[in-house]
């Protein structure tokens, strides 16, 4: 199926490059109107551990080919998975929210927005459960589907580079949630050397050694860097979703290779020692790995050892 994603989308890019209209959905689906939601804000996006009004929060445009008025409504869906379980406690989709149409407010563009806003306990009160059931280094999954008015559902099932790219049309329709201790600001941050200490493969198209900065993101525990972008929580290092391999702002979908982290594998660190710890991350993140995806991902583990 993703073979097929990817000589379709090589051609609509070819005719009309990365753009923000809906034309490389609608070939996709083999229809005349298409729709996505479209990142226009990313707030905080870990829950904090027993701090059960913390929020998930990111803002989103729907965009159609009439101006967000081929929609009826987004169903937002929530699942768990529990890393401190082995997936022993993980709880399948259930649904979150129906956000009719009217909900929407017109924002800039004349488009219509919505915040998806959710807190720690509307997350544990949809999947059936407790503050006990968790702990940190777990995970919760955000899915929002648009349903349209002539019955197509349009949502993650859709995917492909060029739709969730934040580059291009930045409609990911899928979103991790981290639980998290915060940490000081202090820790995990400055200058590090790395290097690739183990790889599944002998490929040296990624970088494998260097410097880099680390620097704290936006909300606790996040840590931003040139290599790559991750979470830090008790002792997990939680990549970064769908972290695009740097290319030209537009190229082909057949050129994007993503990151992001492996199933079960998240480093090993030690919150008293910040001077040495290892990050497992996957390049082809969702088996999104370049060319003609005949190559399968590649795991890895850098070891960050601070200078």
């Amino acid at each position: 199926m993703k073979n097929i994603v990817i000589k379709l989308m090589i051609i609509v890019l070819t005719v009309v490059g990365c753009s923000s209209d809906e034309k490389p959905i609608d070939i996709l689906l083999n229809a005349p109107n298409g729709a996505l939601l479209i990142n226009t804000e990313i707030g905080n996006t870990n829950f904090i551990m027993n701090d059960l009004e913390s929020r998930f929060s990111v803002e989103v445009r729907a965009h159609d080919q009439e101006k967000g008025d081929f929609f009826d409504f987004i169903r937002v869906y929530i699942s768990f998975k529990s890393n401190t379980s082995n997936g022993t406690d993980n709880r399948g989709e259930v649904i979150l929210q129906d956000i009719p149409r009217s909900e929407f407010y017109t924002g800039e563009f004349g488009r219509p927005r919505i915040l998806l806003n959710y807190s720690f306990q509307q997350a544990l009160d949809a999947l059936g459960l407790s503050v006990g059931d968790i702990a940190p280094g777990d995970q919760f999954y955000i899915r929002p589907d648009m349903y349209l008015k002539d019955g197509r559902i349009i949502g993650y099932e859709n995917r492909s580079p060029t739709i969730f790219s934040k580059y291009c049309e930045n409609s990911p329709f899928y979103y991790q949630i981290n639980v998290i201790s915060p940490i000081e600001n202090t820790l995990f941050t400055g200058v590090y050397s790395y290097e690739v200490i183990s790889s599944s493969s002998e490929n040296e198209e990624f970088s494998t050694s260097g410097i880099t900065t680390i620097i704290n993101g936006d909300f606790p525990n996040q840590r931003r860097s040139s290599v790559l972008d991750f979470t830090i929580t008790d002792g997990f290092v939680i990549p970064d979703i769908y972290q695009e391999e740097p290319r030209l702002l537009c190229d082909p979908p057949f050129n994007r290779v993503f990151w992001g982290p492996q199933e079960n594998n998240f480093g090993v660190l030690s919150l008293q020692d910040d001077t040495v710890f290892e990050a497992d991350f996957v390049r082809g993140y969702d088996g999104w790995v370049g060319g003609d995806l005949s190559s399968d991902p590649i795991t890895i583990r850098y070891r960050f050892s601070k200078q």
